[in-house]
C-alpha cells in the first residue's frame, strides 16, 4: 500500500506528486518544440502505393520514418502547426488532470472503506473515458499538424500521416479492465444494499 492507498495524506501526497510531474513533464515538452527550430513528423507511404523516393531514401509500404523539418520552409502553415502540436500538449495535460482527480476520489473511497458506492462507479467511469480520450483527441490533433507539414512540403498524396495504434490498443484493453472493475462495484453496491435490507 505504499504508492497512495496506505491513508488519505499519503493518497494526496502521491496524487499531488503525480500532478506535478504531468505539469512538468508537459511544460518540458512545450519548451522543446518551442526552442526548436524543427518540427517533427512522422509519415508513412499512402495506401497501396509503390515505394516512395524520400529526401535521398526509399520509404517502402508499411514502414514509417520522422522528418524533421525547418520550421522556415513551412512558416505559411506553421501558426496552425504551432496550435495543433501545443494545444495537443495542453488538451492532454487537462486530460490527466481529470483522470488524475477521479482517481484521487476512488482511492480515497477505498481508503474510508466505502469502495461500492455509486459516486465510486462514477469515478471508475470518468477514468476509463480519460484513458480512451487522451490518445484519441491527442493522436488526432497531432494528425492535423503532421498533415499541414505534409501539406507544406507538397508531398500530398505521396506521404500520409503514420498512425500507430500501439498506445490506443493500450487505452482499450486498460478500458475494458476498467469496465471489470465497474462491474464489480456494481455488484458489490446491490449486496452491500441487500445486506442492509436483512440487519
Amino acid at each position: 500500500m505504499a504508492y497512495g492507498l496506505g491513508s488519505m495524506k499519503t493518497n494526496k501526497s502521491a496524487m499531488v506528486f503525480y500532478a506535478v510531474l504531468a505539469v512538468g513533464w508537459t511544460g518540458w515538452k512545450m519548451w522543446k518544440y518551442h526552442s526548436s527550430d524543427y518540427v517533427s513528423a512522422t509519415v508513412e507511404p499512402e495506401w497501396n502505393t509503390p515505394p516512395v523516393e524520400l529526401f535521398g531514401g526509399q520509404l517502402q509500404p508499411g514502414n514509417s520514418v520522422e522528418l524533421s523539418v525547418p520550421k522556415a520552409e513551412i512558416a505559411r502553415l506553421l501558426g496552425f502547426i504551432d496550435v495543433m502540436r501545443y494545444g495537443s500538449l495542453a488538451v492532454g495535460l487537462v486530460i490527466i488532470l481529470v483522470g488524475l482527480l477521479f482517481f484521487y476520489r476512488f482511492c480515497n473511497r477505498v481508503i474510508t472503506g466505502n469502495p461500492f458506492v455509486n459516486a465510486a462507479r462514477t469515478d471508475v467511469v470518468v477514468i476509463g473515458a480519460c484513458i480512451l480520450a487522451y490518445p484519441i483527441i491527442t493522436g488526432f490533433m497531432n494528425m492535423l499538424g503532421t498533415n499541414s507539414v505534409v501539406g507544406a512540403l507538397e508531398l500530398s498524396g505521396t506521404v500520409d500521416t503514420a498512425r500507430p495504434a500501439t498506445g490506443l490498443w493500450i487505452a482499450i484493453f486498460v478500458s475494458t479492465f476498467l469496465q471489470f472493475v465497474y462491474a464489480t462495484i456494481a455488484q458489490g453496491s446491490k449486496l452491500a444494499r441487500d445486506a442492509d435490507g436483512l440487519v
